[in-house]
């Protein structure tokens, strides 16, 4: 059983179609039908689900929009991550595609009920399902996916990894390196800088304590008179003056008073020996606290602290603590920028040791790739020969590169002598549709079993051909089934008799309240009833 394949597909409203479902198996589904009936409509159809362009003259004439919904089986278990990785997870086994086309030529797109785009569709297409045919712009005329089947030919997957590892090891090298050159440009200057900002933060040594007491200070020293005056005024208090007696005399008066009467204040005398220590050492602090002598000079330097403090701020943050972090990350940079010379030359030596390991690994990957290229070529050869290419070569040209990219040093292209003595060219630059359509059918016989794709979709697969050489191409078609799903139009018995599913498109006249309309239908045929359906074919022909 497939892992992954079309099972049905609905299409409502589209051009001839009004509203049919088609019912797809593993294998090969042929799709077959008089010329007209509508055929290319259903790989029209499809290839909208893979995130073809929408076209509004699609929707049928008298209906708002166009319906396309495929539904896939799926139990492929990298299918079912990669969807889940960009948020489109499956529940049970079933992938549902579904596209709505409005006669605006606006468009509507979801997998599995989520809206998405139109270059998402694409892009799961291109991983996993593979349309080849006569005018198609086919990934595989790419170069860079004849490399990828050619390393999946070759089976040099684990060696690609590894060499991207080592790669991206090497371009993070190369920026460390840039970057470390473009400052030692700059690295004088800097330190100079740095060197300037360092001294002057250092020079004034601050700490918020330290801020803090320079504006106590201040404000005693701005306040100096004032402090005097009250240092008068307590003095007088405590010692008395202009006849009166202070607080300290009448603590002496009513010392004497409770120690003449002991009898009577013994308990309170102690008490009053104690208050008179404690206020003896009260008048002392203040006296210490207002003992200010003003010195313009001292304010004068407080003033110069302070307004450095006020440049230092305004300059790297607006607080002291911000002036400390600056500080710590000058002294960083700096003690990086005198190291500079010593990391150039370690990130210099790293690098030329990536260099030549890259060497390495991409000439090997190279050698590996030569080699089976050309059994790559010889296979290909001998399957478009079967397709009745008489005469034809194909050949897999790979060329190395100086530059490392993200696959190598390598360059991989398919090329093919259709004519023998006429020469090769690049298989995207054959003009005859039937010829590309053979070779592409040859490298999906050889590779299908290779890559990741796992449905397939053959359109004008029988153009120009017929007899024998339809007959090779029917079993090449079987052959490409057997390693998944393969869907192909096809006009020619010889070609359907391989198939497991016909789906047979016939188109209708019908009349409804004196209008009339044409209208596409479809029937599916599997089992014994397929060669009775050839049969018929073969005697239409």
């Amino acid at each position: 059983m497939e892992q992954f394949y079309l099972k049905n597909l609905q299409i409502q409203n589209f051009a001839t179609f009004k509203n049919q479902t088609i019912k797809f198996r593993p294998g090969f589904n042929a799709i077959v039908g008089e010329t007209g009936s509508g055929k290319s409509l259903v790989l029209d159809a499809l290839q909208l689900i893979l995130g073809g362009r929408a076209d509004k003259k699609v929707v049928r004439r008298e209906t708002d929009f166009s319906l396309i919904e495929a539904v896939f089986r799926c139990e492929d278990p990298e299918i079912k991550k990669f969807l889940e990785s960009e948020g489109y997870p499956i529940e049970g086994h079933e992938l549902i595609i579904k596209r709505l086309i409005y006669k605006n030529g606006s468009t509507k797109n979801y997998i599995n009920h989520f809206t998405c785009t139109v270059n998402f569709l694409t892009q799961f297409a291109r991983k996993y399902i593979d349309l080849v045919g006569q005018f198609e712009n086919q990934k595989l005329l790419s170069e860079a996916y004849q490399l990828h089947l050619l390393d999946h030919f070759a089976k040099l997957h684990a060696e690609v990894q590894a060499y991207q590892l080592v790669l991206r090891e090497y371009r993070q090298a190369v920026k460390e390196q840039h970057e470390l050159e473009q400052s030692k440009n700059l690295r004088d200057q800097r330190l100079d800088y740095l060197t300037y900002q360092l001294q002057e933060i250092e020079k004034l040594n601050p700490s918020s304590q330290d801020e803090e007491d320079l504006l106590k200070k201040k404000v005693l020293m701005m306040n100096v008179e004032k402090t005097q005056k009250l240092g008068f005024q307590i003095k007088e208090i405590f010692e008395g003056g202009e006849g009166q007696t202070g607080i300290n005399g009448q603590m002496r008066l009513l010392t004497s008073i409770f120690s003449r009467n002991a009898d009577l204040f013994q308990k309170q005398l102690e008490t009053l020996l104690q208050s008179t220590d404690q206020l003896a050492m009260l008048e002392q602090e203040i006296e210490k606290k207002l003992s200010f002598e003003f010195d313009p000079e001292e304010l004068e330097g407080v003033l110069e602290r302070l307004d450095s403090y006020q440049k230092l701020k305004k300059k790297f943050g607006g607080t002291v603590e911000s002036i400390l972090q600056n500080q710590v990350e000058f002294l960083k940079e700096k003690k990086q920028l005198e190291e500079l010379e010593v990391n150039l030359g370690l990130t210099t030596s790293r690098l030329s040791t990536l260099e030549k390991q890259l060497s390495k690994q991409s000439l090997d990957l190279h050698q590996k790739r030569a080699k089976a290229a050309r059994s790559l070529g010889e296979e290909l050869t001998k399957r478009v020969r079967l397709l009745k290419m008489q005469g034809a070569t194909i050949r897999m040209e790979v060329e190395k590169t100086p530059e490392f990219t993200e696959t190598g040093s390598t360059r991989a292209f398919f090329m093919s002598e259709t004519n023998l003595g006429e020469g090769f060219f690049k298989i995207k630059d054959i003009a005859s549709g039937g010829e590309l359509s053979r070779i592409l059918l040859s490298v999906r016989q050889i590779l299908s079993a290779y890559d990741s794709i796992s449905i397939f979709l053959f359109d004008e697969i029988d153009t120009g051909i017929g007899g024998e050489t339809a007959n090779c191409i029917g079993k090449a078609l079987a052959e490409v089934a057997d390693g998944g799903q393969v869907i192909a139009i096809t006009h020619l018995p010889q070609i359907a008799q391989f198939a497991e599913n016909l789906i047979i498109v016939n188109k209708e006249i019908h009349t409804n309240d004196k209008q009339q309309r044409t209208e596409s239908s479809v029937r599916e045929i599997f089992g014994k009833m397929v060669m009775k359906e050839v049969k018929a074919m073969a005697q239409l022909h």
